[in-house]
């Protein structure tokens, strides 16, 4: 059985490293290296795996083999020689220790704010999450930890990783239990946070930089918490910035006061287009008033009047006494509505049915209006043509 030992636990700033290969196993189209000391962190915790090179080949992947506990190095090709040189990716590494930290602090802003432990925590490429058991989290709460946990970060507080063996674990006064057994991994926020973990972590909180919760949702009768540390802090900021910026040419407002600008362009929209609803209405009315009609048959085709909106034409034509409402729209695809007015006998449903048997398409309705669609025919004529011979005599 083959075991690693993992150089970040004691440096996480350990970028560089030469190491043993123990085994290599073939992975699909890719390669697994097991070696007997490494920086690269595997995936775990919340925390996503390093990235970098063994002897210039990517590694793509690490992970932890659950039967022996040995990081896995996943690489797109073989690495030959009994050693390896391996390189750390110091950007990515540097914003993992930046968010994981940062989280630690946030978490322990909302226990000591509000009692509110941290029930699993997510770090991802854009945004890290943690989820905290409450029903509602208001925007002052979230305001408040974030201002504790800056205020943290600007003490600049020593960040210690202790071993305590799991048999004394119970005096090292963790924020959250653990059930791991030997010598356990302690992360220490000098004066403010115990926490049992594996994962990279910076020295001073001060490295962490800015932290900034930027979303709050439900979740599975919890509540989670989205927030940003550091130099994602600064990347959001220089996005946010630009984008109201934008917004605020658009509008003629200045950036700070796009929502309200924005406000009144939305009412503005919302009423324009209650109106123009109201005006397509009249306009289908008299439409419909003045649909020709054959033989009991009103029938059309149109191209791109939507389903909608054909659905509603024929509502308000079969509100005509005696009248068989046959429509056809060719846009993204073939669909039909068929309708009746309420004293005719003809089931359209059934009508819809053989049409949909003889052209394809699936559809549904009731015997008063039916519709379809994904019909596949030369044209909508044909499909009007066809219909109107299949009406019951």
């Amino acid at each position: 059985m083959f075991t690693t030992q993992r150089l970040y636990y004691d440096d996480p700033y350990l970028v560089e490293f030469d190491a043993d290969v123990l085994d290599r196993i073939p992975l699909q189209d890719r390669f697994g290296i097991l070696l007997d000391r490494t920086a690269f962190y595997p995936t775990g915790g919340g925390q996503p795996n390093d990235l970098g090179t063994l002897n210039g080949i990517s590694v793509l992947d690490a992970y932890e083999d659950e039967t022996s506990g040995a990081v896995v190095h996943v690489v797109p090709e073989p690495v030959d020689g009994p050693r390896v040189h391996g390189i750390i990716d110091v950007e990515r590494r540097r914003d993992h220790m930046q968010q994981h930290s940062g989280q630690h602090v946030l978490s322990q802003a909302f226990v000591e704010l509000f009692n509110w432990p941290t029930i699993s925590f997510h770090l991802g490429a854009s945004a890290s999450t943690i989820d905290l058991p409450v029903d509602v989290i208001t925007r002052d709460q979230a305001a408040r930890a974030e201002d504790r946990a800056n205020r943290i970060v600007r003490e600049n507080r020593p960040v210690a990783v202790r071993y305590v063996n799991a048999d004394n674990i119970a005096e090292a006064g963790l924020r959250k239990p653990t059930e791991r057994s030997g010598d356990i991994r302690v992360i220490d926020i000098s004066g403010f946070d115990k926490s049992a973990c594996g994962g990279t972590h910076v020295r001073m909180t001060g490295e962490i930089g800015p932290v900034l919760i930027t979303r709050i949702e439900r979740a599975k009768k919890q509540t989670r918490v989205e927030f940003l540390c550091g130099g994602r802090v600064l990347r959001y900021a220089r996005d946010a910035n630009r984008i109201l910026e934008s917004i605020s040419q658009t509008i003629s407002a200045s950036p700070l006061e796009t929502a309200k600008g924005v406000k009144t362009v939305w009412d503005d929209f919302q009423s324009s287009r209650k109106r123009i609803e109201e005006l397509e209405s009249k306009l289908l009315d008299v439409e419909a008033t003045e649909f020709p009609v054959r033989d009991g048959l009103a029938v059309a085709a149109f191209k791109g009047r939507g389903i909608e909106m054909l659905k509603l034409l024929a509502q308000k034509i079969s509100a005509r006494p005696n009248i068989v409402v046959l429509l056809a729209d060719e846009s993204d695809q073939m669909r039909v509505v068929f309708a009746r007015s309420a004293d005719s006998t003809v089931d359209v449903a059934s009508l819809l049915k053989r049409t949909l048997d003889q052209f394809g398409g699936r559809g549904g309705g009731r015997p008063n209006m039916a519709q379809g669609g994904g019909l596949t025919a030369s044209s909508a004529e044909e499909i009007l043509d066809w219909a109107q011979r299949a009406i019951p005599k």
